[in-house]
């Protein structure tokens, strides 16, 4: 996450696909917008209907294995075996989603190094059982499932 700002943004300038910066950025800005609107509207009917669209919280989960072992190397991990975040379980739904404005900027440079075949670092995930939570790459993640990716790269440590 720290690193991967400055990379993705001196990717941004160099790349490129046919489509100026300022249509993928209104493409990219648009879907954006869509979900938003999509996890407020699934957010109000659940709380009518009694359900939880929330990512779940690793903090809720009694684990003392919070020093876990990271796996070697980069695995694939299906998209929908995420299903929660570390820090960031208000930002996101459950679908990743973004439920939170001051996401957009970094939401849609993310998807435009991905329409602009950008490769992306590896996403950072913790697995408890057969649940991987977010560490970092929540947008990555949000932006993949939003193309319709069905797996994503990433840096796993077990608990």
């Amino acid at each position: 996450m720290f690193g991967n700002t400055a990379l993705i943004q001196q990717n941004l300038q160099h790349a490129g696909n046919g489509r100026t910066p300022s249509q993928q950025r209104y493409r990219a800005a648009q879907t954006f917008w869509q979900l938003y609107f999509q996890a407020s509207l699934h957010a109000l009917w659940a709380r009518v209907s009694g359900r939880n669209t929330n990512l779940e919280s690793l903090h809720e989960q009694n684990n003392e294995h919070s020093n876990g072992r990271r796996l070697p190397g980069v695995h694939i991990i299906p998209i929908n075996q995420i299903r929660g975040s570390e820090g960031r379980s208000q930002d996101f739904d459950f679908t990743f989603r973004p439920r939170q404005t001051h996401n957009l900027d970094r939401w849609v440079n993310i998807a435009i190094a991905r329409d602009r075949g950008i490769p992306l670092p590896p996403v950072d995930l913790i697995r408890v059982g057969q649940t991987y939570y977010v560490r970092d790459g929540h947008h990555r993640i949000s932006v993949a499932r939003a193309q319709g990716q069905a797996d994503i790269e990433a840096h796993v440590t077990i608990w």
